[in-house]
């Protein structure tokens, strides 16, 4: 599949259960795409949505909102809930966040997070709001990656600190209602994740009113693991979880 289509929402039709998957923040699509195979498989109803924003434009993704991002989960919620009697999310690192957000407002059977991005690991995120004044744009550090990983890389390189902020705005709104949350989670992580804090994730597990809370660690991958060498594992424990 050609680079541009993989960065394209996708759907697959099949039975009466729907999985909403959410990428991440800056990315696209492409990085939930095997997850969706995987679960296409197994019979689900699958769609990768693809964020407002993301893989347009880093200006069109500079002008976005965490209410925008919010909206097009809820979009494709709706798409997903005219067929289906049930409704899984299972959201990716910012995915993970808005997959709490829209499951805070919204009946959901079951939630995945994937690395989820409540809380940051760089502390300096605390100064955004004054930072954006002074700095428009950061890079992602650049990193050595297996081809078979960047296939499905496909975001912005340059973060602009406006987004970032957003990032931040959706963090401490969908922490407010965590209380709200009663069905049963699966989260998983890598201990060596340089991405989020595990912080974020002790919080979800101590806030939530869920009786079923899950937890998973990685020990070999880095952040996007539904892409790097343990993907296998969390394919297979994602599925094992939703049946």
């Amino acid at each position: 599949m050609e680079t541009n289509n993989l960065k394209e929402e996708f759907f697959f039709k099949g039975n009466e259960i729907g999985c909403l998957l959410i990428h991440g923040f800056s990315s696209t699509p492409a990085e939930m795409r095997e997850l969706g195979e995987k679960l296409k498989t197994e019979g689900y109803s699958v769609l990768g949505v693809k964020l407002a924003g993301h893989g347009t434009s880093l200006e069109e993704f500079e002008t976005s909102k965490y209410t925008h991002w919010i909206n097009s989960v809820k979009t494709a919620y709706d798409k997903l809930i005219a067929s289906c009697s049930k409704i899984y999310i299972i959201g990716h690192s910012m995915g993970g966040v808005l997959a709490l957000n829209i499951a805070e407002n919204y009946p959901v059977d079951k939630l995945v997070l994937l690395a989820p991005a409540l809380v940051n690991k760089n502390k300096l995120t605390v100064f955004l709001p004054i930072l954006k004044h002074f700095i428009k744009y950061t890079e992602w550090p650049p990193e050595e990656r297996p081809e078979e990983e960047r296939k499905y890389l496909l975001g912005y390189n340059k973060i602009p600190l406006a987004s970032a902020c957003e990032l931040s705005k959706l963090q401490r709104a969908t922490r407010t209602n965590l209380n709200k949350l009663d069905k049963p989670i699966l989260i998983i992580h890598s201990t060596k994740d340089n991405a989020i804090a595990e912080k974020g994730i002790d919080i979800i597990e101590r806030e939530v009113s869920s009786k079923e809370v899950k937890r998973i660690l990685l020990n070999k991958c880095a952040h996007n693991i539904t892409i790097e060498c343990e993907k296998e594992t969390v394919f297979k424990e994602v599925i094992k979880f939703l049946k």
